[in-house]
């Protein structure tokens, strides 16, 4: 059995945490919000695939499809949701999505 080495997940480590800081510092902009939300999932993504390549088996590939598929879709909601607010109240920041409370 090989031993992986932590280079290995270097960069999926690096991109999660430029997204958390990204979260984190900028928390008025929900656009830059879903963009780092979406680098997390490719972060996680590509520490899958790393973990397939390692480990030759598919699961980490399947596991990485089905995070793709989800991330597409809430992506779509997301923007939908995004923009029919920006229609009703011209601007799109965290401040009026109380205003989405049903």
């Amino acid at each position: 059995m090989r031993i992986m080495s932590l280079s290995f997940y270097l960069l999926p480590l690096s991109l999660f945490t430029i997204s958390m800081l990204g979260i984190s510092i900028n928390r008025s902009n929900i656009i830059m919000i879903l963009l780092c939300f979406e680098m997390m999932l490719l972060s996680i993504i590509v520490s899958l695939l790393y973990g397939s390549f390692f480990y030759n088996n598919n699961l980490g590939q399947i596991g990485s499809i089905f995070i793709m598929t989800m991330a597409a879709i809430e992506s779509a909601i997301g923007l939908s949701i995004m923009i029919v607010f920006s229609k009703i109240k011209g601007s799109i920041t965290i401040r009026f999505l109380n205003l989405l409370k049903g």
